[in-house]
């Protein structure tokens, strides 16, 4: 600053000192679905927001990602489509969100066969370089994983009315509700809603059930299917 005429060349200086003021990122992402069958695809969303700490910040290069694992420690690939805004971004004012649609697929194939993982984790990821608290940086998510496994049975020959408990080798939310499904060849099949298949056994050769079983509410669509085989045994006089 300088004085004015007739000492215009007596001046001083100084410094301002500016501080970038402290933001907090937070990240969530729905609940839902909660199930997935082996082989489907789960498709969601990371909603990561940017919060006030000091008085006018906005955070600085932030980010918002996901990452997933089994049940087993094995990585699952994650799909991250274009987020909104798009991202990389210089800053986000507070208040302000970033919206990520995020996908991956089960492990596993569907229709019958073991799947060894029983759930996958979808942890949602945020920051920025101005973030003041990491403790809301990772919002996880597990999701269950719907298994049915193929079975099988031997039966004297010509039984009517034969059972056979197809839940015991499944892997399913409890309030699962199983259901006989079209394909089979043996007569008179049914399953009850606990997985009790009851059938007629042919004279002699083999026949199948086909079932499935499908997740309680809110997540009924999601199912797995699988194949009971019956092979008909001697009978015993």
């Amino acid at each position: 600053v300088c004085a004015p005429a007739p000492d215009t060349t007596v001046c001083d200086t100084a410094i301002l000192n500016v501080t970038a003021g402290a933001a907090d990122m937070s990240v969530t992402q729905p609940a839902t679905p909660i199930v997935s069958a082996p082989g489907s695809t789960v498709n969601t969303s990371i909603t990561c927001t940017a919060s006030n700490v000091a008085p006018n910040s906005t955070a600085i290069a932030p980010t918002c990602g996901a990452t997933a694992v089994d049940s087993t420690g094995a990585s699952v690939p994650v799909t991250i489509g274009t987020c909104t805004p798009a991202l990389p971004l210089g800053t986000l004012a507070a208040g302000a969100t970033i919206v990520c649609p995020v996908s991956y697929v089960t492990p596993g194939t569907a229709g019958g066969t073991d799947t060894t993982p029983v759930s996958v984790t979808l942890t949602g990821t945020t920051s920025a370089t101005n973030d003041s608290n990491a403790a809301n940086n990772t919002a996880p998510v597990t999701r269950t994983i719907i298994d049915a496994v193929n079975d099988s049975a031997s039966q004297p020959g010509g039984t009517l009315g034969a059972t056979t408990n197809v839940a015991t080798n499944d892997q399913f939310p409890a309030s699962s509700l199983f259901s006989v499904v079209t394909g089979g060849s043996c007569a008179n099949a049914s399953v009850s809603g606990t997985g009790t298949a009851t059938y007629d056994v042919p004279a002699s050769g083999t026949c199948t059930v086909n079932y499935q079983v499908c997740a309680p509410a809110p997540d009924t669509t999601v199912c797995d299917t699988a194949i009971l085989n019956v092979t008909a045994g001697a009978a015993d006089m």
